[in-house]
């Protein structure tokens, strides 16, 4: 009698090592794979985190086209960062060329060029306000001097595209109001992006 209870008590005894092993095993694992599914979404945070605190940008703008007596064209290239895909600064380089049909006289070739730094925020994905502070070197023409001004600036953008580079387009109104009585008195501009 006592042979066979040893028997089932071994066999029960085995039984229930397998099946706690296995259990165990089981459980483990899980454990495995929540926890490297979690350090995975957690290094994918940190890593996505890290890339959109600050992104390099760049932009090259085509504006102020004008056939009023001659021919007006301006360009510009901006370049900076941008924080969490929403703010962005950087600094900007702008070159405008004037050519003015003088009747009776000499024609005129004006080069206006200037710099500063700028600040744009994207209201929705699309859409973006604009500030600018230029520095611009204006050419007054053969008689008089070039003029050196300081001008805070203002507006708002669109953008359109997919990818890394779009397209869109910004105007700009200058606060002081000497630029606006020299140059126009609102910039157009057309935006080439990449990466903003």
């Amino acid at each position: 009698m006592r042979k066979p209870n040893l028997l089932y008590t071994f066999i029960l005894f085995m039984m229930s090592f397998i099946i706690v092993d296995d259990i165990q095993a089981q459980r483990r694992a899980t454990t495995s794979r929540r926890t490297t599914s979690r350090s995975t979404t957690d290094d994918r945070r940190r890593t996505q985190v890290k890339e959109n605190i600050a992104e390099q940008w760049l932009a090259i703008h085509l504006g102020n086209v004008g056939f009023s007596r001659g021919f007006s064209l301006s360009s510009k290239f901006s370049y900076g960062y941008e924080f969490y895909d929403r703010f962005s600064i950087g600094a900007n380089a702008r070159l405008f060329y004037n050519f003015i049909n003088v009747v009776n006289g000499p024609d005129l070739n004006l080069i206006d060029y200037g710099l500063g730094p700028q600040v744009r925020i994207k209201v929705v994905e699309e859409f973006y306000v604009i500030g600018e502070y230029n520095y611009t070197s204006i050419d007054r023409g053969p008689a008089f001097f070039r003029q050196n001004l300081w001008s805070g600036y203002a507006g708002a953008g669109y953008k359109s595209g997919l990818g890394q580079w779009n397209y869109g387009a910004h105007i700009l109104f200058p606060f002081r109001e000497e630029v606006r009585d020299i140059q126009q008195g609102i910039e157009f501009w057309i935006d080439f992006n990449y990466k903003f």
